[in-house]
């Protein structure tokens, strides 16, 4: 459903609590950066933001689902992904709550 105002919303949602984090990351218009660069290309800029260093050396796919387990999953992180419009966009950027450590919090629109 777009137009409806969920970027805008979600971005100032984003910006009035991400100090409460260890970590946050917003990353917008997920489907079409995935359809563009691909989700390693997503994987590797959210791994970046949250943890603050270049990750460009991911091979695949898979490679970024596991580091993204390995090295959030102590974290409390807000993760903001906007305009997602496919389940495997999600699955490969944030697949699973025991991905993120306690307090987390991941808004999907």
């Amino acid at each position: 459903m777009g137009g409806v105002g969920k970027t805008t919303l979600s971005l100032a949602v984003y910006n009035l609590i991400a100090n409460d984090f260890d970590s946050s990351c917003f990353l917008q218009n997920v489907g079409e950066e995935s359809n563009k660069h691909g989700l390693k290309h997503l994987q590797t800029i959210l791994l970046s933001k949250i943890l603050g260093e270049k990750h460009s050396n991911l091979a695949s796919e898979h490679e970024g689902i596991s580091t993204i387990q390995q090295m959030l999953q102590r974290k409390k992180v807000l993760l903001i992904l906007d305009d997602v419009d496919k389940c495997k966009q999600l699955q490969a950027l944030a697949g699973s709550p025991d991905w993120f450590g306690p307090g987390s919090r991941i808004i999907v629109t």
